[in-house]
């Protein structure tokens, strides 16, 4: 179960125009009680960055509500407006383990500009260690430093 890990010191964040331009940031599968409660982890072929596919844990993605940002498992019943604002991908807490997701996400062929000395934090959350968009301004990813 992902819900009873502890939070870990990092988190791999993915948000973009291609998911908020197709809709795939409403997808009714967020709303699902077992990937809110993080009893699993959501794969789903058209959450790609171009062909690489991603394992979403759905229980700490970030949802946008009329009330703010807030954690899937800290939503019973997503509200009537929602949706995804930031995904956050499945790796094990560690700076080398979101780094490593990243890496295959490069090996499949997606091309990355990447920014170790951000200027600014894009999310609401944490300390922003790196960031890359891909090249077609499609996908953005971050790695966070979480508060302890």
């Amino acid at each position: 179960m992902i819900a009873s890990m502890p939070d870990a010191p990092y988190a791999l964040f993915a948000w973009g125009n291609f998911i908020n331009e197709t809709g795939l940031d409403k997808l009714p599968e967020f709303a699902d009680p077992e990937l809110l409660r993080g009893e699993r982890l959501l794969d789903d072929d058209r959450l790609t960055v171009y062909e690489a596919p991603l394992r979403i844990d759905v229980s700490r993605s970030l949802f946008d509500t009329p009330g703010g940002y807030v954690a899937g498992r800290d939503l019973a019943t997503p509200p009537v407006r929602w949706r995804v604002g930031y995904l956050r991908l499945a790796t094990d807490g560690t700076l080398d383990d979101a780094v490593r997701v990243v890496e295959q996400l490069e090996e499949n062929d997606v091309e990355l500009d990447r920014d170790d000395c951000p200027g600014r934090n894009p999310l609401p959350v944490g300390e922003v260690v790196t960031v890359w968009e891909d090249l077609h301004g499609q996908w953005d990813l971050a790695v966070v430093r979480l508060p302890d």
